[in-house]
């Protein structure tokens, strides 16, 4: 690629005859997207980009082809601000400054256009990039659960104080910041500045923006100090706060400002200063009313205090965010258990003191229709944190909506106002609807509809399952099709019931594309199944023609059932796959369908509406001809079913009226009479057989171990009765038998583990220089050094390495900033920067499981002091084996005081055998088995339970298997790294302490079958 080549690079506007090359860079460009494997076509292309919310598209051209993509929309979980969606370059063309050009152009859009800033989200271990986005403007704002970056340059260069500097200044040559690939930010008094520095021979400026805010704080120039500050971020509503304005004057000429004061819905700003003469420093301190109203949201822009302040006639807006809180935060903490008939409970309620000094509490419970409270009026002192235990008895079952008067007191202030009060107690039956500060919902039996406000995002499932696998997004209006319910909340509410179903309807009022006024209508079922859809008036003054309605949808592919091209199609549970690889012009009837054994869901729409696929969402698409003025219309239904349908043949016959049939396979269970199949050295078990048919039977029972045949025997029963035996072993750690019953006309099979000890000393040593912890079980060693990181960092059996980790440093790797590997349980929300800041150390173990077996390990010890969020939680992982047996068991021990754990629990083990191209891993289930090896494209894809790790010659194993069934699982492997991450939802109560289910490390020679390695569930702490 020669200079000229680069030179005649120009950037221009999307248009379809584009869209073939669009398709070609995105397919060349796969290896810097993990090695995605799926293609694109001009088809796609073209429909994408016409479904595309994007306000303008940007592409790199060198001639005829396109090198790169840029598209910019409006910011759907903020306002006033433009996002980049989506940026790349092609790789053959990476270094060469396009994706430079790219970005300024969106910046310099977003200046033409007048919106004061522009976002975007990356990855943080995206090493390359982040130091351009830097350099561009942006600032990483410092948060766990994302890398979002913001960009104030339009904020800047709008600003009338300012502009006379950037005829001197280039914003982008001139900048002086120093680039890290960190977060961002300086912390003074809860509140985080983001600086600009310009300077060049003969001008200097200085910015600051407040981050929660958006606004600017400071501006300093060769001439000026102009200063915004108040004493903390956090402000108590119902307390005086104040703003301090500092000016400082550099010249000998006095400047003249005027300070006023402006009002929002939150804060007003109480200043009136006209023509101030500051000869050298100026100061005021000026009051600011602080109102009533919900807790500000971290992905929003916060409520602000502004000034308009006018230098020698330049306007200058400037603001402080704010966090208004209540002198104490309220939670109330309830979760009902399924089957419950005690109509006594205790619900909790989880309090912040913010004022930041022992305080008194005292809540004045309402009286209701639902529950009847144990005690009316509750007084409490609380210091920083507390936990309310708060008895009542159910007189109703429904959902509770009221509210308490709440008042607290000090030495010397007194804050009262009322707390909802709102929470779920379902029952079989019953139907009710209510809302708290985050959602809506709608209830039937123990089936819930869930809306979220602040986005509209919707998700139906029973009461007890965290994640949902399918989830409705608000719907976009087009075409171009334009998302403003992603952002709008439901103006009112109306529910109601009658003996089949609980009804919720949303209001809303839209004006783009148009004027339109919006009914969301759920109607719940109390098996699980809901009908979706949306009422539309046109409230514009003209008539609407070619009005598309795209209505967003997220279901998961896993065991799941598609009909394409007149088949049924089914997706292996093990591959997530991505629904933009299928062509949804094939897809030839109006349902898909989900067999996840802990909830069937399926998804169906109007056989006359289109579907389409987008990326990892599905859509359905209607469109309407004609909507009158005042006219109304309904779109066509869409139905969820979460259990409330259990196969594929009834689901498909519920959409279409067509059937299938399949079989069912019969089971039976063999097991020890202790069900302990740990084996203490011996030549002979005793075990049982356990048929759950209850009907006669006449056959042969045989029992193998391998290909022998170890014991047979003809059994006559005239019902189940436990069938009682010995069968010889063998001294090896695994022995995984395999039994069948065979009859005249059917056979039935089964198959179990049993595990072998021997006398081998497991050996304990400490390395003090790194201070690593190492244990030696014969050929099994395992090694964690928290000085490193809180992880098992390195498993080896028989001198080979099965993890891949930084150790002895964390580092950098794919989309992780820091990254340690190896095998660690962490809480989602808690991101690797958090685990670092906090102490965590290791010790030797033993534990006892139930059956008395001693097993010997570490334990990796973790107590929160800086998180925000989870400050007092207290983690220990452990890993354990058993003396002379090639196994590992891990499982973490969670607790905190005053906080309820509501949250998923990710256990990732980072494979490397050897290297990561020689990494494999191997899935099995009903439907068959498949290979994915890492070290070249991208597979994104669920593991099966259990899942083996090998080698690339298949001559080396290792077995991984979760004991709890209901658990979920991710895993990516890359050119890059190899990640296995398994997920448990938990549902912890504050203060109790909670053992999650094992998960086991096996290397048996090998490889042992599912239903035989199953058996390890009898094994529990």
């Amino acid at each position: 690629m020669t200079q000229s080549t680069i030179d005649s690079i120009k950037i221009v506007k999307y248009h379809e005859g584009l869209a073939k090359s669009i398709a070609d860079m995105w397919n060349e460009s796969r290896e810097g997207w993990g090695g995605d494997a799926s293609i694109m076509t001009e088809e796609q292309v073209i429909e994408k980009e016409a479904n595309s919310e994007d306000l303008f598209l940007y592409l790199a051209l060198d001639n005829e082809k396109v090198v790169g993509y840029c598209g910019i929309s409006e910011y759907k979980e903020d306002v006033k601000a433009l996002y980049i969606r989506l940026l790349n370059v092609h790789p053959d063309y990476q270094g060469k400054k396009i994706g430079k050009q790219l970005v300024l152009k969106a910046v310099e859009k977003t200046v033409e256009l007048g919106w004061p800033r522009i976002d975007l989200y990356t990855w943080a271990g995206n090493v390359k990039a982040v130091p351009l986005y830097k350099k561009c403007g942006f600032f990483w704002e410092d948060r766990d659960e994302t890398t979002h970056l913001m960009n104030f340059i339009p904020l800047v260069l709008q600003n009338e104080l300012l502009k006379p500097y950037f005829q001197h200044l280039d914003w982008y040559k001139d900048n002086k910041r120093v680039i890290e690939v960190k977060p961002d930010g300086t912390k003074e008094n809860g509140f985080t500045f983001f600086e600009y520095i310009w300077q060049n021979e003969q001008y200097y400026v200085r910015v600051q923006i407040e981050k929660s805010g958006r606004g600017i704080r400071l501006i300093e120039t060769n001439e000026y100090l102009l200063e915004i500050k108040m004493d903390s971020h956090s402000k108590i509503e119902g307390r005086d706060a104040n703003l301090q304005v500092f000016v400082k004057n550099k010249t000998n000429e006095a400047l003249t400002i005027d300070v006023n004061g402006l009002q929002n819905e939150r804060i007003h700003v109480h200043a009136t200063y006209k023509q101030v003469h500051v000869k050298e420093q100026y100061h005021i301190d000026i009051p600011v009313s602080i109102y009533d109203g919900s807790e500000p949201n971290e992905w929003v822009t916060h409520p602000k205090a502004e000034l308009n302040i006018q230098m020698n006639g330049l306007r200058c807006i400037m603001a402080l965010g704010t966090y208004p809180k209540k002198a104490m935060k309220l939670k109330w903490v309830y979760h009902p258990k399924k089957f419950e008939t005690n109509k006594r409970q205790i619900c909790y309620l989880e309090i912040d003191n913010q004022l930041k000094q022992n305080a008194e509490i005292s809540l004045e419970l309402p009286e209701n229709s639902w529950l009847e409270w144990t005690e009316p009026i509750i007084t409490n002192s609380v210091e920083e944190i507390g936990l309310l235990e708060v008895p009542f008895l159910i007189n109703k079952y429904g959902f509770i909506q009221a509210e308490c008067k709440v008042t607290v007191k000090t030495e010397d202030e007194t804050f009262e106002w009322s707390e909802p009060v709102a929470f779920s107690l379902p029952n079989f039956g019953v139907k009710a609807c209510g809302y708290d500060k985050e959602y809506y919902y709608l209830q039937n039996g123990y089936y819930k509809v869930r809306i979220r406000k602040r986005d509209n995002a919707m998700t139906v499932g029973s009461e007890e399952n965290l994640i949902q696998r399918t989830v409705i997004f608000p719907p976009k209006f087009g075409k171009p099709y334009i998302g403003e319910l992603s952002k709008k909340e439901a103006s009112h509410f109306e529910w109601n019931q009658d003996e089949q179903k609980s009804t919720l309807k949303l209001f809303y009022e839209i004006s783009k594309p148009s004027n339109l006024k919006l009914i969301a209508c759920f109607e719940l079922y109390g098996e699980g199944l809901l009908k979706y859809w949306l009422e539309i008036e046109n409230s514009s003054r003209d008539e609407l023609h070619e009005l598309y309605v795209y209505q967003p949808i997220r279901h998961e592919l896993n065991q799941t059932y598609v009909p394409l091209n007149n088949n049924i199609i089914y997706f292996n549970d093990a591959k997530m796959t991505d629904l933009s690889q299928l062509n949804s012009n094939e897809v030839s009837e109006n349902w898909i369908f989900s067999d996840d054994l802990k909830e069937p869901h399926g998804l169906s729409w109007s056989k006359n509406a289109k579907i389409g696929f987008d990326g990892w969402l599905l859509y359905v698409e209607e469109k309407i001809e004609t909507l009158q003025v005042k006219g109304k219309i309904r779109t066509s239904p869409i139905h969820i079913a979460v259990g409330a349908i259990k196969s594929v043949e009834d689901f498909q016959f519920f959409a279409t009226g067509l059937r299938e049939t399949m079989l069912i396979n019969k089971e039976v269970n063999l097991s020890t009479p202790t069900t302990n199949l740990v084996l203490a050295d011996q030549d002979k078990m005793a075990v049982q057989l356990k048929r759950i048919q209850n009907r006669y039977f006449h056959g042969t029972l045989s029992i193998e171990e391998g290909q022998e045949i170890i014991h047979q025997m003809e059994i006559h029963q005239e019902n189940n009765q436990d069938i009682q035996l010995e069968i010889p072993t063998k001294k090896k750690a695994f022995t995984p038998i395999h039994y069948s019953l065979e009859s005249d006309s059917q056979q039935i099979q089964g198959s179990m583990l049993f595990i072998q000890q021997d006398h081998t000393k497991i050996q304990l040593t400490k390395e003090e220089e790194q201070s690593i912890y190492k244990l030696t079980n014969g050929d099994l060693t395992i090694r964690a050094s928290t000085r490193f990181f809180p992880t098992l960092y390195s498993i080896k059996y028989k001198d080979q390495e099965w993890l891949d980790s930084s150790f002895p440093v964390p580092e950098p790797k794919a989309w992780w900033n820091p990254w340690g590997g190896g095998v660690q349980s962490s809480l989602n929300g808690i991101s690797l920067f958090s685990w670092l800041k906090e102490q965590s150390y290791t010790t030797f173990v033993k534990k006892t499981d139930q059956h008395g077996n001693v097993w010997e390990g570490l334990a990796i010890h973790t107590n929160f002091e800086k998180h925000e969020k989870w400050k007092g939680l207290r983690s220990i992982q452990y890993y354990l084996t058993l003396p002379g047996v090639p196994i590992i068991v891990h499982f973490t021990e969670l607790a905190h005081l005053h906080r309820s754990i509501h949250e998923p629990l990710y256990t990732e083990l980072w494979l490397k055998k050897g290297s990561i191209s020689h990494t494999m891993a191997q899935l099995v289930d009903t439907k068959g088995s498949q290979w994915f090896k890492a070290g070249s494209e991208e597979h994104i894809f669920r593991s099966s339970n259990p899942y083996l790790v090998s080698n690339h010659d298949q001559t080396e194993w290792m077995q991984v298997f979760s004991a709890n069934s209901k658990a979920d699982s991710e895993c990516i492997f890359s050119e890059e790294f190899a990640l296995a991450a398994t997920i448990s939802h938990l549902n912890i109560n504050p203060g109790d302490d909670h053992r999650t289910e094992p998960i086991f490390m096996l290397f048996p020679g090998t490889p042992i079958e599912k239903e035989a390695i199953e058996s390890l569930k009898t094994i529990k702490f």
